[in-house]
């Protein structure tokens, strides 16, 4: 694994990821050249608006690798400017694929939108990340497709690394029978679970969407301490807890209790301030009557991690426990119509009070 960990953090172009996938993952790719084994394609032949057009540089599709080959393979490179995965949601979200105007029959394919693979290239400078994106079809809902997104870049944790690189390897490598296209479908599907910056409404989704991202978090601090020395942030961290206010606390309590409050934190700075992305709300809108969360929500939030500064925002840094993840959820919900949601059901209780009840169980 760590061969791949430090293969997937030195990749920032196409064709490094190329070369990746040929000599990793078993794609049957003969040449080194990028541009050869591409077409070119347009924003607008993909039926991409013109207001989102405008960030991507260039749009080039994958040559068919086998006869029968089910999925549709894209590469888009967006200008170099920061690009956050709600951006790179909007714009392929947008994606009408058409067919091409073109003669030649193997340059007109057209794919379901749920057989469409997308290789993105974002960000800036040496922060250039790759996502690879799916444009998931909704099982009750044949018009409904959700964006899902596999991604990382040179600042993730090994970790991390380790976890994308294992998911690429066990569902992305090119299929040994390539005439089962049911398998291969569901297979590559597969790799594509997280259900990115969905627009939640209601305190029960809120609930339940928050404590599935808790338990993400809990479950990472465990690893962290388990393979973590004595001098390690997180391990550092717990003892300090344990010396200064629990003195037997477990490494599982200590996992549960980051959880928490970062869940609690973060939503209670995002209901006190709706109108706030989380990252505003969390410097300066968590409750002044709670100084002990605030202080502890700093301590976490500063530990460790990737740095997610905004041009003349706060600093806070947003560690690659998952708080990221949480953070993403809260901006995309629509607080206004989850606290409402909460107003309408317990008029006279702290709506965060109420959330939180569900939120446990």
């Amino acid at each position: 694994m760590p061969s791949q960990r430090d293969a997937l953090r030195n990749i920032r172009t196409f064709p490094q990821l190329i070369k990746f996938l040929r000599d990793e993952l078993d794609w049957p790719i003969e040449s080194d050249d990028f541009e050869e084994l591409t077409f070119d394609y347009t924003a607008e032949e993909l039926g991409i608006d013109t207001a989102n057009a405008a960030k991507i540089q260039e749009i080039k599709r994958l040559r068919p690798l086998s006869a029968g080959q089910p999925w549709g393979i894209f590469f888009v490179k967006f200008e170099p400017k920061r690009l956050p995965v709600v951006a790179l949601r909007r714009v392929l979200s947008r994606v009408v694929l058409k067919k091409r105007a073109s003669a030649n029959s193997a340059d007109r394919a057209a794919w379901q939108a749920d057989d469409l693979l997308f290789v993105s290239n974002y960000g800036e400078g040496d922060e250039r990340q790759i996502s690879f994106a799916h444009l998931a079809q909704d099982a009750e809902k044949s018009d409904l497709h959700t964006l899902k997104v596999l991604g990382w870049d040179n600042r993730d944790t090994p970790l991390h690394l380790d976890q994308v690189a294992d998911t690429l390897h066990q569902q992305l490598t090119w299929p040994e029978d390539e005439r089962d296209a049911k398998r291969w479908r569901e297979t590559w599907r597969s790799a594509f679970t997280l259900r990115h910056l969905e627009v939640v409404t209601t305190s029960k989704d809120l609930a339940i969407r928050l404590a599935d991202l808790a338990r993400v978090i809990r479950e990472r601090i465990r690893t962290v301490l388990a393979i973590e020395t004595e001098k390690g942030p997180v391990t550092k961290l717990m003892k300090a807890f344990q010396q200064a206010l629990i003195h037997d606390l477990s490494p599982d309590d200590f996992a549960d209790m980051y959880a928490q409050t970062i869940a609690y934190g973060l939503l209670s700075a995002r209901v006190a301030s709706p109108a706030y992305d989380t990252a505003d709300a969390v410097a300066t809108h968590i409750p002044v009557t709670n100084p002990f969360l605030k202080e502890l929500m700093e301590t976490f939030l500063h530990l460790g991690g990737r740095k997610r500064k905004e041009r003349g925002g706060n600093g806070i840094d947003f560690d690659e426990l998952g708080v990221s993840e949480v953070v993403e959820l809260l901006d995309a919900a629509n607080m206004e119509a989850v606290v409402r949601d909460f107003g309408d059901r317990n008029r006279d209780e702290d709506p965060v009070i109420h959330f939180y009840e569900l939120f446990l169980k």
